[in-house]
């Protein structure tokens, strides 16, 4: 679906229904009611409406112990403006190595919040979840009887006071430990950044808002249930925020603690066991250079494994494996050439992990005594597959490799969508240095070569494109569509490469990573897939900090969207400082959400000040209600308005 023009017969129109005035529509105001929104809104809309009412994606699997059936959260949008809500599914699994056809999933979940993680019992008697049923936002713990499924119950007879964000079964499933963030902690960069759901108390318009040192209480806590008892008890210490935890044998938990809740205080946090008789913390990795993850016990609670990740975003962190022993807290360090992401014990020798490696997911299991990557865990596992081309669906993986569909969540809406895009492409290239440097190239489905191109800039820097539906951010697939032809880069910093590849950013943030994105403009220039005289970048936060410091390196490209950027690393990390640069003449489109804590907007305002003293033209779009990028409609819809709008001002499709 190509945008055409929005009026016949009018001056500079372009194929992408932009007018060619003197300022583009990006600047302007209010265009909710101007045709290209009414276009756009079409787009989104003949990709989504097709599924409202029905499943579209999911996550969280979880097979019950006897294999028979998957638990899953469920996404089901009933507009563009509400979004899609959360609810816990569960579906049949084949008995054998195939199935005839897919079968039909059953929501267990009601009411018009969502419901997320579920859990099954150690014996798969009892499925316990998050719900926010009670209050929006402020989830608790359900719990549902797998031998008749109704309606589900509260766990805890009365509700924490706080957001249940995780929670982890005992092995012999009579207790429950409980992840509590206090109200109005900050959500992290890659959940949207913002706030979690605050008290629920009457306050006057004028009240101010007070910041200080969080209290003993204001911190993320760690709780056990017993289900004999009923009773729940408080076992992380006061003032010490638990960031991820485990069980570590019956009675012991492994934690990832710091002293302060804010998200730039992970990188504090050293792993410690928690005695669950006295709440006693014993160190067993004090902090260090790195991150740590993903913590997980050995049945036995013997040895502690966590990944080890040179940096990110702490939702998202992947890196290399470290088994500790539980007595002497000696560090083994498993080496593989995946970027582990998830960890858990296949048994007291063998861990099951996922990871990143080049470009591909990857799974294995790991002997944690001959450090030997090995063959998959017997009767496979459960996963969510996606590509360019294929819309999310659930599969199962045999020990041996293969690939069995369960369930597909292809729509119209997906069918409508897929010839309205190009083909995709694996790409590499060569850095400066000799590097390998890869990415993803997503062509248009109509148009020569040479292609208006787009840079994307991923965030993190510690991140990674991977092979997604839509190529992770739906307005990628919106320019695919447009015309664009897009470029989703790796380049070092990126996760899927090992550490030495990861730390190749550390200290040197918009050096060579800066001259990898180019290096890859230049391939693509070079073998004739990209128009010179047309070359645009867009990313957000590190993309965004990306999208404005390549147009100080080169004069190459012709328009630029940063999108929740840092701007001033002085006054981010203590790093450069980016409006000490030349800055050159190129046109900036910069957007961001208003209740961003991770790069607040003060960032982007303070480069649109220096943009304009510089004389160079800028454009500041600022949405209320996003945060960490622009996630939701109908916002999305405006900045895509915005980026179509600017892009053809600057760079049309059609010369």
């Amino acid at each position: 679906m190509t945008l055409r023009t929005l009026e016949n017969g009018e001056r500079g129109q372009n194929s992408c229904g932009v007018r060619n005035h003197d300022y583009p529509l990006a600047e302007v105001p209010d265009i909710a009611d101007s045709q290209i929104w009414k276009q756009v809104e079409g787009f989104f809309t003949k990709v989504h409406a097709p599924s409202f009412g029905q499943l579209s994606n999911a996550e969280d699997l979880a097979v019950s112990p006897d294999g028979t059936r998957l638990a899953f959260t469920g996404y089901i949008w009933s507009s563009l403006k509400d979004g899609p809500k959360a609810h816990v599914y569960i579906v049949d699994l084949p008995a054998g190595s195939s199935m005839s056809a897919d079968p039909v999933p059953m929501a267990v979940s009601h009411g018009p919040h969502n419901n997320k993680k579920p859990k099954w019992s150690p014996d798969g008697k009892m499925l316990v979840f998050l719900s926010d049923r009670i209050r929006a936002g402020q989830y608790q713990l359900f719990y549902l009887r797998s031998d008749r499924l109704g309606e589900a119950q509260p766990l805890v007879s009365e509700p924490l006071q706080g957001i249940i964000e995780d929670f982890s079964w005992s092995h012999d499933g009579s207790k429950i430990l409980i992840g509590l963030a206090a109200f109005g902690l900050p959500k992290s960069g890659f959940e949207g950044s913002g706030t979690l759901v605050d008290l629920d108390v009457p306050r006057s318009q004028w009240t101010p808002i007070v910041k200080t040192d969080h209290a003993a209480m204001d911190v993320r806590s760690l709780w056990l249930h017993d289900l004999q008892s009923h009773q729940t008890r408080r076992i992380s210490l006061p003032g010490r925020n638990i960031w991820r935890f485990a069980w570590c044998g019956p009675q012991d938990a492994v934690a990832i603690v710091s002293d302060r809740p804010g998200e730039g205080a992970y990188k504090e946090s050293s792993l410690v066991k928690i005695s669950l008789s006295n709440c006693v913390e014993r160190v067993m990795v004090e902090r260090g250079e790195y991150f740590m993850a993903q913590p997980t016990a050995s049945p036995s609670g013997s040895k502690v494994a966590f990944v080890e990740s040179v940096g990110g975003d702490r939702t998202k962190l992947a890196g290399c494996i470290v088994c500790v022993d539980s007595k002497t807290n000696k560090q083994t360090r498993i080496a593989s050439n995946v970027d582990i992401s998830s960890l858990e014990w296949f048994n007291e020798e063998t861990l099951f992990s996922m990871g990143l490696r080049d470009l591909t997911s990857v799974a294995l299991k790991v002997d944690v005594l001959t450090h030997e990557p090995a063959g998959l865990p017997g009767g496979g596992f459960a996963v969510v597959r996606q590509g360019w081309e294929l819309q999310p669906e659930i599969g199962l993986v045999s020990e041996a490799g293969a690939y069995t569909r369960i369930l597909s969540f292809e729509d119209d809406g997906g069918r409508w969508l897929r010839p309205q895009l190009g083909q995709s492409h694996a790409v590499s290239w060569e850095s400066t240095d000799g590097l390998k440097i890869q990415g993803f190239l997503y062509l248009p489905p109509k148009g020569q070569k040479p292609y208006p191109l787009i840079l994307n800039v991923h965030g993190g820097p510690m991140s990674a494109f991977i092979d997604q539906w839509m190529g992770y951010r739906t307005w990628v697939a919106f320019l695919v569509a447009q015309g664009y032809a897009v470029l989703n880069a790796n380049p070092r910093g990126s996760l899927g490469r090992g550490r030495k590849f990861t730390q190749g950013v550390v200290g040197d943030v918009g050096g060579g990573d800066a001259t990898d994105l180019l290096k890859g403009l230049d391939y693509l220039v070079s073998s004739g897939v990209a128009d010179a005289s047309r070359l645009g970048v867009i990313g957000g936060s590190y993309g965004g900090f990306q999208s404005a410091w390549l147009t100080t390196l080169t004069n190459r490209f012709a328009a630029a969207i940063p999108i929740s950027p840092v701007s001033d690393w002085n006054l981010q990390w203590l790093s450069s400082d980016l409006r000490q640069r030349t800055l050159d003449n190129r046109p900036y489109n910069i957007e961001m959400g208003k209740v961003d804590q991770c790069t607040p907007p003060a960032q982007a305002h303070y480069y649109h000040t220096a943009l304009l003293d510089h004389g160079v033209k800028s454009c500041i779009v600022e949405y209320p209600k996003e945060g960490h990028g622009i996630r939701q409609f109908p916002a999305l819809i405006d900045a895509c308005c915005r980026m179509i709008s600017w892009f053809g001002h600057f760079m049309p499709v059609d010369k």
